[in-house]
Parts: structure tokens; sequence; C-alpha cells
């Protein structure tokens, strides 16, 4: 049986750790193609985060689920990256 689309959605995309780590990694970015690593990291801290929950029993321990929420951080942080670059380079903190 596979998990229900919307856990795994829930689960990745309303993750805070992988929201901040592809921000965060975006801003720093120096190159457009580092979005792309910043976007595989983010899926990672997303299911680094997702597992936790698991493991404190805030979330029922499925793990099909971190799969599916691995996928969706990725997509999820490969925005919020290039948000963060889009900010950096307006921004006037340029190094």
């Amino acid at each position: 049986m596979p998990p229900d689309l919307k856990d795994v959605l829930l689960l990745a995309l309303a993750n805070p750790a992988m929201i901040a780590v592809a921000y965060w990694l975006g801003r720093k970015a120096d190159q457009r193609q580092k979005i792309v690593v910043a976007a595989l990291v983010a899926g990672i801290a997303g299911v680094a985060f997702a597992g936790l929950l698991m493991l404190l029993g805030l979330v029922e321990p499925k793990v099909r689920l971190l799969s599916g929420v691995f996928v969706s951080a990725c997509l999820g942080g490969l925005a919020w990256a290039s948000l963060g670059f889009a900010m950096r380079n307006m921004g006037t903190d340029r190094k």
C-alpha cells in the first residue's frame, strides 16, 4: 500500500529544516549551478527532520514516506534556494 500523497507533501513542503537550509544555501551560492546542490542538501535536511519527527513519535512512523519526502523536499528546496539566490543578487551584501 503506497503512502498518502498528503502525508508526503505535508512532511516535505511544510518542513522548516528544508526551508531554512535551502534559503540559506541559496543566499550563499555564488553561481546559479550551486542552487541544485542546495536543493539536494535541503532534501537531505528534510528527510532528517521528518525522520526525527517519526523517531519522537509526533508522526506515525512509515519508512516508505521518506523517499517521497526526499524528492518533494528537493523540488521545494529548489524553489527556496532559487528565491534565496535571487534575494542575494538583489541585495547589497555582495561579497
